[in-house]
């Protein structure tokens, strides 16, 4: 080697010592004691042994403080690059607090921005993980231009639904950079130190925090109570997901019987309809070796959404839940339905629908909330999936819900009902409170309200049962097949082989346009 590289060699390992060392001992050690990992260390954590790949390390603040001397900024504070997880590449990048405490500059900024481009024409997924106290201010040429934030907001919306897009809040993410991670398609914020808030007065202690994006604004899809456990989170969401669009899910080797029939089922049900139970039993039993990996727990819990296998194949479970709020299609579950559902068709993974709802909520408390906008979003979205789509009614399918849950003539590939199955335009109830009025005003006065109530209800629950209405296959709300619940595990299994090559194609347009 040539005397004139050695300078060259001393400078790049110069830089690399300087990234190493990042914001400092001191820095790093106030990282650990916060309960956090560094940047660098969270991806080690995130990337199989010794496949990440460091771009732009050379990167740093190029302006001045306030009083002119430099600010050290290795890699301007934004750790990025390739690597593979489980065997399979990703892009990551990780915003380094110990640097400026993770402030976001105009070189971090274009770095990351270039990199989700990158990540799009190379089709892989993109991971960020955020530890920010948001846009870097105080200098002479002001605060950090929003030409770089454009132009990533911009790369990250283009990509959507090119690529799977997972972020991480590890820590503070606010002002314009938290608008990032909720962008992506998956949202997974570390419960001790995560903050996530645009700005403006915050008006309570949860404000911000991973519970309150859980439970409220319904940002947040998972919670974790370490970086560690975080991390672990999106190892395990990308076992569920293609590399890109153009894929489809790995299916893996099944250890569970395809065949198995579960008695259990037969006694999750209760008899009476005014009871509820929890659709996580029924999910349970159904599943490959019970293994469901839910999303948006605490958000909308009358809707339950998630991944699960079937004989190895991937598949998404979208269903109702009547132990919460009786499993009604509200606003918030109608959100949390929409974006699982566009999810599961951009990339190619089927659905499972589990129906037990009583329809839209009525009333003046969810009108003000937009109830019929929200449905008519549901209506638009189920429309457009090419995905595989399988249905099973399991009791009540009542209402414009019953259409939205993939049922009807909405295009599900294959739809099967339990024998408790009912379909009705809304709650036999509701029916024959306002058909027999008359008649239950006399019972009332005859004092044999009781008796003349459920005279009329048993009759109306007898011609909406599924077992009155199978028997007229094409006119009214029907299913094509009555199935024994013990079969439920097996013949959902074998919908889903019938649909592997399945290809469905949606009328020509440039775009379609959802309701609002």
């Amino acid at each position: 080697m040539g005397k004139w590289m050695n300078g060259y060699l001393e400078k790049l390992a110069a830089n690399r010592r300087q990234n190493t060392d990042a914001g400092g001992a001191q820095r790093i050690e106030l990282q650990h004691q916060l309960g956090k990992l560094t940047a660098r260390e969270r991806i080690e954590y995130l990337a199989d042994q010794g496949t990440f790949e460091e771009m732009g390390s050379l990167v740093r603040e190029f302006r001045f403080g306030l009083q002119g001397e430099a600010k050290p900024s290795p890699s301007d504070g934004v750790i990025m690059g390739s690597a593979q997880v489980h065997g399979r590449p990703v892009m990551v990048y990780s915003l380094d607090f110990t640097v400026m405490s993770g402030s976001i500059g105009d070189q971090g900024i274009w770095k990351i921005a270039e990199l989700i481009e990158m990540a799009g024409k190379q089709q892989m997924p993109v991971i960020g993980m955020f530890d920010s106290a948001g846009s870097r201010i105080g200098f002479k040429n002001g605060f950090v231009g929003l030409s770089g934030m454009g132009r990533l907001l911009r790369n990250y919306c283009l990509y959507s639904g090119v690529i799977p897009q997972i972020a991480l809040v590890l820590g503070p993410c606010t002002g314009p950079m938290a608008q990032v991670p909720v962008l992506a398609d998956f949202l997974v914020i570390n419960e001790k130190t995560g903050f996530l808030w645009w700005g403006g007065d915050i008006a309570s202690d949860d404000v911000g925090s991973a519970e309150f994006h859980m439970e409220q604004s319904g940002q947040c899809d998972l919670m974790a109570d370490s970086d560690e456990q975080a991390i672990d989170m999106v190892k395990q969401l990308l076992l569920f997901m293609p590399r890109n669009c153009w894929e489809k899910p790995a299916a893996a080797e099944s250890t569970d019987d395809p065949a198995r029939k579960e008695e259990a089922l037969l006694d999750i049900m209760p008899n009476d309809p005014k009871f509820t139970y929890d659709i996580h039993e029924i999910i349970d039993l159904i599943v490959d070796n019970g293994e469901f990996f839910e999303l948006k727990e605490d958000f909308a819990p009358n809707l339950v959404t998630g991944f699960a296998r079937f004989d190895g194949m991937v598949t998404g479970i979208a269903a109702s839940n009547p132990d919460e709020l009786s499993g009604i299609m509200e606003p918030d579950a109608s959100d949390k339905y929409d974006r699982f559902i566009m999810f599961l068709d951009a990339f190619n993974i089927p659905l499972l629908t589990l129906s037990d709802t009583p329809a839209y909520p009525p009333g003046d408390k969810w009108e003000r909330r937009g109830v019929i906008r929200h449905g008519a979003k549901n209506l638009h979205g189920y429309s457009h999936l090419t995905n595989p789509k399988v249905t099973i009614v399991l009791r009540r399918s009542y209402g414009g819900s019953n259409i939205v849950m993939g049922c009807s003539k909405m295009g599900p590939d294959f739809i099967y009902g339990w024998p408790t199955a009912e379909f009705a335009p809304t709650g036999p109830e509701s029916i024959v409170q306002a058909v027999f009025h008359k008649e239950l005003e006399k019972a009332r006065q005859d004092d044999n309200y009781d008796e003349v109530y459920n005279f009329f209800l048993d009759i109306l629950k007898e011609h909406f049962s599924v077992m009155t209405m199978g028997k007229i296959f094409t006119s009214y709300y029907t299913v094509h097949e009555v199935i024994d619940p013990r079969e439920t595990r097996s013949r959902i299994i074998k919908a889903l082989r019938a649909c592997i090559d399945k290809s469905e194609k949606m009328p020509e347009k440039r775009r379609f346009i959802k309701p609002a």
